[in-house]
């Protein structure tokens, strides 16, 4: 029951920071609109989740110790690699699905903007660090997907 918390805490921990990570573009967007909000208000509620995250990934046994004192019935998986395996390719789906459907929301506006004799496709009218930011959410979802092997052997410390 221990490890299979353990690998629970480290997992939740890594989809944290994923998370929190994907939504970079929606704090650096919301900074460059209101400034005068000062750094430290965008910058406290993305560098927040990223702590905890990183803190849930380091340490999982002391969270796991306090969650297995506060419920006693016990637990049982047969192989909880794999469990973290499948978790890997679950969360590497969603987050596809996501990014596949912010991609086709990019692509659309990119090719109305081009074919528009009114506007450029610029910096301006194009959210170009939105486009990055959903290419690497693609490249890190399918990284989940196919190799999540490697990666439930890395959050397991193998």
């Amino acid at each position: 029951m221990k490890e299979t918390i353990t690998l629970s805490i480290r997992t939740a921990g890594l989809v944290l920071i994923i998370y929190t990570l994907a939504k970079t573009p929606v704090h650096t967007m919301a900074y460059s609109i209101r400034p005068e909000y000062g750094i430290l208000s965008y910058l406290l509620p993305f560098s927040i989740p990223i702590i905890a995250g990183i803190l849930l990934f380091l340490f999982p046994n002391t969270i796991g110790n306090n969650l297995s004192k506060a419920s006693p019935e016990i637990l049982s998986v047969e192989n909880p690699k794999r469990l973290v395996q499948i978790g890997c390719i679950v969360l590497g789906l969603v987050f596809l699905f996501f990014s596949i459907s912010d991609a086709v929301v990019h692509v659309t506006i990119a090719l109305m903007l081009w074919l528009s004799d009114k506007h450029e496709l610029g910096m301006l009218t194009f959210d170009i660090p939105g486009a990055v930011a959903t290419v690497i959410e693609i490249i890190f979802s399918l990284f989940l997907i196919f190799k999540s092997k490697i990666l439930a052997a890395k959050i397991n410390f193998e």
